[in-house]
């Protein structure tokens, strides 16, 4: 249960820090306001990773993080930029998803 919780907290981190990417890109280093948004969600999303690293290893939080980075990241561009779902973009999902599976059964 503690993997999930771990997961669970990277994951809020990830979606957090994707939409804090997603504020800095459009702030294209001139509009003030959107780096200033992009700015405190990373703030915000600091502590849910914090609980990741009280929970698992410090290498077990670089795993889910990618794991989950790729898979939303994937699944985001495909869904709302209608990017096209390539062969090497279906590898790169399900070996995201078995990185996912490895980093469970290793911290048991």
């Amino acid at each position: 249960m503690k993997f999930f919780y771990a997961v669970l907290a990277i994951t809020i981190a990830v979606v957090i820090s994707s939409i804090a990417d997603i504020y800095l890109k459009k702030s294209n280093l001139t509009n003030l306001n959107y780096i200033i948004v992009g700015t405190i969600l990373y703030a915000i999303a600091a502590p849910a990773v914090a609980v990741g690293f009280k929970i698992v290893d410090f290498s077990i939080v670089f795993f889910i993080w990618e794991a989950v980075a790729i898979v939303l990241g994937i699944s985001l561009g495909v869904i709302f930029f209608k990017e096209e779902l390539s062969l090497m973009k279906i590898a790169a999902f399900s070996f995201s998803v078995v990185a996912l599976i490895f980093s469970y059964l290793s911290s048991k």
